[in-house]
């Protein structure tokens, strides 16, 4: 996962990602896990768009994009993404302290 933009326009805050799977099997995961934090931890509102529920093993490159709903906090400083495969959670997807503009 990688993250390519990201945007704050007004109070929404919207993250352009990218997932490439580089492994030779399918990976799935269910974008209601999702967990998007802010440096304190805590844990804010989001949704995923445009990504795929699961990517082959192909290297292709899916974008999409994970948005904040709701005003952001004005102490949000940087916020982190998780994401775990669905259902055996094997692959762990993390990025941590993206600054926020």
């Amino acid at each position: 996962m990688r993250v390519e933009d990201v945007v704050q326009d007004g109070h929404r805050l919207k993250l352009a990602v990218s997932l490439q799977n580089s492994g030779p099997e399918e990976v799935e995961f269910l974008y209601s896990f999702l967990e998007v934090r802010d440096q304190d931890n805590n844990l804010l509102s989001s949704f995923a768009d445009s990504l795929p529920p699961s990517l082959p093993g192909d290297r292709q490159v899916h974008k999409g994009t994970i948005e904040l709903f709701g005003p952001l906090p004005d102490s949000v400083r940087s916020v982190s993404i998780r994401l775990a495969s669905y259902p055996d959670e094997k692959v762990k997807l993390q990025i941590d302290a993206i600054p926020i503009p």
